[in-house]
């Protein structure tokens, strides 16, 4: 399953934001504050759209702890609940949509008989009794859309400690989000799963590209993860190089989301710029493997060239890759798309492209 398109409407500070064409590989680059987190994220709510528990871990990946729900506000453009949040896209000709609102609950306090008998003696006074009441949010309310047009229900309580879950909704995507402090969350699990099929040694060839001593990957007690570098003892790989524990990571969450959706965000993190070529090699092969779309952030201008350069040398006549330049404008966000061939003319013109 992959994502044609997408719009974002009032999503953390994005008016209104329109990515179309979207292919296999995806791109997301621009200057700081430009929104190419927010993307994902949004990108992440609409594909797991049944979920209410989402908003809430989406927080959690920017180490944002809710405290109550007023802190949902956090999503809204302008922390402002009036706006509700829209998103919607197309995946395999199919159209989905999330409207998510706040969920308010009016409070009028409960007058006492004597109040009730008690003269009021100025219009001051008359005004304030009949305005006497506050409205206060208490969770969110997440409405979704499949390709019927046909709507589900669902929400989140902070203070009530309660989700409700569309039904009968059922999800058919998968998809995940790696950052800094998700990437490794899974990895034991989905390691096991390149082990059932007997796919180790081609994760252990690619990672010869990185560290040429590495000769076998060896599943541990509690999920421990241990490579062989030709040592006395195995090596755990939580003490190996950041490039070696990414693109081992990389790899076994695209083999978990085979048919689906991975986002990375910053994608280039850990690597050294010599690595970038073997990282993406990788990477094209395994999403080719698994039919998996990839929609990553970056903000390095050698890690788009080592894609192109990648991209070019291996599938020269191909136009399955995209570069989405987000700026913003005022209140709005423009998007500049390059394909496979303008982003490699792009590169040897030197014209900045982040």
């Amino acid at each position: 399953m992959r994502y044609q398109s997408l719009i974002i409407e009032n999503f953390r500070g994005i008016s209104k934001l329109e990515l179309s064409d979207l292919k296999r590989i995806n791109l997301l680059v621009g200057r700081n504050n430009s929104g190419k987190t927010s993307v994902l994220e949004a990108i992440f709510l609409l594909s797991g759209m049944s979920n209410p528990q989402l908003p809430v871990n989406i927080h959690n990946f920017r180490d944002l702890i809710l405290t109550n729900d007023d802190d949902f506000s956090f999503m809204f453009r302008n922390m402002n609940f009036e706006s509700p949040i829209i998103l919607s896209g197309q995946i395999d000709n199919r159209n989905r949509k999330l409207i998510i609102t706040p969920l308010y609950v009016d409070y009028r306090p409960q007058q006492t008989k004597k109040q009730k008998n008690t003269e009021i003696v100025n219009s001051q006074d008359k005004y304030t009794a009949s305005t006497n009441f506050v409205r206060l949010v208490e969770g969110i309310q997440l409405d979704c859309y499949n390709h019927t047009n046909q709507r589900f229900h669902g929400q989140i309580s902070l203070k009530e400690s309660k989700v409700t879950v569309p039904s009968p909704y059922k999800e058919n995507l998968r998809c995940a989000y790696l950052n800094q402090k998700t990437i490794m969350f899974q990895i034991d699990k989905q390691m096991e799963g390149l082990l059932v099929q007997k796919k180790l040694d081609n994760v252990i060839a690619i990672l010869k590209g990185i560290e040429p001593t590495i000769t076998d990957i060896r599943m541990g007690a509690g999920g421990m993860i241990f490579v062989d570098i030709g040592s006395e003892n195995l090596m755990p790989l939580n003490i190996m190089g950041d490039g070696m524990r990414r693109i081992l990571a990389f790899l076994a969450a695209l083999a978990d989301m085979k048919n689906g959706v991975l986002l990375i965000d910053e994608i280039e993190n850990g690597f050294h710029y010599a690595s970038l070529k073997v990282a993406w090699k990788a990477i094209l092969s395994t999403c080719k493997e698994y039919n998996v779309q990839l929609i990553a952030t970056t903000h390095s201008l050698e890690c788009i060239e080592a894609l192109s350069d990648c991209y070019s040398e291996n599938e020269p006549e191909g136009d399955d890759i995209r570069l989405f330049r987000i700026q913003k404008e005022s209140e709005n966000s423009k998007v500049i798309a390059a394909t496979s061939q303008v982003l490699k003319t792009t590169i040897e013109k030197e014209f900045e492209i982040r």
